[in-house]
Parts: structure tokens; C-alpha cells; sequence
């Protein structure tokens, strides 16, 4: 595939694209670092952040990644919708970059360096990435052992989170990866502010994200991160009462945070995605 034709299936901005292929990157140059994307991406992230350009390099070089790798779909017989879908991803980052610093590029190489790699693949509404767990995990009447086989569930940002669409999103895993792991998953995890308890008391329970929220058993929550910040108002301020209030859940949240609480991040778990269907 030609990466004219990947930016028109994916709706990459015109815009977008006239910016990347204006990008000179030799041969060379692409040889050498897509060695070093598949090789150890911690370096090629760090070899990345000196170069000039660097996030509409990063869109030029990730569209012949990108390109190359539908190849490898045609191969596996994995339907043209599916690597549409997944990898619209670009595009959502791209216009993610032009948000934040008025630049078409991406500035996400890790993230979606995981479809490149074929690690993450978009089935309708909700991504998918096959884990094993590597250490027990309990709680809330949920028990995983190591070493069980299950998907990561992710939830791309574009549009509502409609809950008939996400459980249409888990039909089309089940089958997908039943077919290509050889068998259905054990389980699907969450990790996401949008499962954190705390939005109870934030959002109505009609809400597209409660709902989503209760299809998993959440195990615990963790702080790492402020992400719901991040999510809610774009980005996480020293000053929290410098936050937007342009919607019902901005209001709701500020307040929140301004008590010196935390939403935190959930953690949950679905044990058998078949009762939702």
C-alpha cells in the first residue's frame, strides 16, 4: 500500500499529509531507524527527540510503517476494516498533536508503535492488546492467576461511548482473536480513570461511561497518574482551580478536585464477557 492511500482510508487530514511528505527522509535513514524502532524502541524514542522536525518526522516515517505493515494483514487474511479501524489511530494522534503544539505530526511513537507491530488492534468502538498476567490478580470476587492469557482493553478518544457499540466491540474480539490465538480470551482488564469509583458520584448513572464502567469488577485503584485531569480538561495544571468549567462533568470534577480528592484510576476486570450479550 502506497501512503497516499493509507492517509485517505484512515481520513488523515489533507493537510496533515501535504506536511509529512514534505519530510525528506532518505532511504537510508529509513532503513536505519525502522531497524531501530523494532529492535529496542527505547533508543529509537531517544534518537527521535533530537531530530528536527520531530513530530512531523514522526508522521512521515509512521505512514510508511504503516503502509508496510498492511502487507502483513493481507498475509494473516485480517479484513481491510479491521486495519482501517486501528489504524485511524494516527489520525486521532495527529490531530491530538496539532491541538497541543498548532503542528500536524504525532508525538505517541510507543503507543502506536503497538499497532504497527501488530500488538493492538481496533474492533469497532474499543482496541484490544493480548496480555498475560504476570502476577495474580484479585479482588472484588475476581481471582486471575499468572501466566492466564487475556486482552487489554483500551478506549480510543473518538466520540461517545455508546454501551451497544462496546459490546458489539467485544463480539467482534471474541471471534477475532479466537481465531487468531487459537482461542477465545480468559479475560478482558481495564485499566482507565473511566473506571474509577469516584464517578459515581460525578456522573448520572445513564451516563455512557457508567454504564461502560459497570461491565468490569473493579480490583483496585492506583494514583500513578492524574489522568482523569488529563482527560477531563486536556491537560493537569499546578493551579487546578485554573480549570475550564464548559461542561456538567468539568464542573463536577473541578469541584472535586479543588476538595484535594483524586478520582484516581481503576482497575477492572471482566471474567465472562457472555452475560452482556
Amino acid at each position: 500500500m502506497k501512503t497516499d492511500e493509507l492517509a485517505k482510508r484512515i481520513l488523515l487530514p489533507r493537510e496533515a499529509y501535504t506536511a509529512a511528505v514534505k519530510v525528506e527522509i532518505s532511504r537510508e535513514e529509513y532503513v536505519r531507524e525502522r531497524e531501530l524502532f523494532y529492535q529496542d524502541i527505547k533508543s529509537f524514542l531517544e534518537r527521535w527527540k533530537g531530530k528536527e522536525k520531530r513530530y512531523t518526522w514522526a508522521l512521515a516515517f509512521y505512514l510508511r510503517l504503516s503502509a508496510e505493515t498492511y502487507d502483513k494483514y493481507q498475509e494473516e487474511g485480517i479484513p481491510d476494516q479491521v486495519f482501517d479501524q486501528t489504524f485511524y489511530d494516527l489520525t486521532i494522534w495527529c490531530r491530538e498533536c496539532y491541538r497541543k503544539y498548532g503542528v500536524y505530526g504525532l508525538e505517541q511513537l510507543w503507543w502506536l508503535g503497538q499497532s504497527v507491530k501488530m500488538k493492538l488492534f481496533r474492533l469497532g468502538r474499543l482496541q484490544f492488546e493480548p496480555i498475560r498476567v504476570k502476577e495474580p490478580l484479585e479482588g472484588n470476587g475476581i481471582r486471575i492467576r499468572a501466566g492466564t492469557k487475556g486482552l487489554n482493553v483500551h478506549i480510543p478518544e473518538d466520540g461517545p461511548l455508546k454501551y451497544e457499540a462496546c459490546i458489539e466491540s467485544f463480539r467482534q474480539a471474541e471471534l477475532f482473536f479466537a481465531d487468531r490465538e487459537g482461542d477465545r480470551p480468559e479475560f478482558y482488564m481495564c485499566d482507565s480513570w473511566l473506571l474509577s469509583p469516584a464517578l459515581e458520584e460525578l456522573l448520572p448513572k445513564t451516563s455512557n461511561i457508567i454504564r461502560f464502567q459497570k461491565l468490569f469488577r473493579i480490583v483496585k485503584v492506583h494514583y500513578t497518574f492524574p489522568q482523569a485531569e488529563q482527560r477531563i480538561f486536556e491537560e493537569v495544571l499546578e493551579d487546578k482551580s485554573g480549570y475550564p468549567e464548559n461542561t456538567s462533568l468539568q464542573k463536577k470534577a473541578k469541584a472535586y478536585i479543588l476538595e484535594g480528592k483524586d478520582p484516581g484510576i481503576g482497575v477492572g476486570v471482566i471474567d465472562d464477557v457472555y452475560r452482556y450479550m
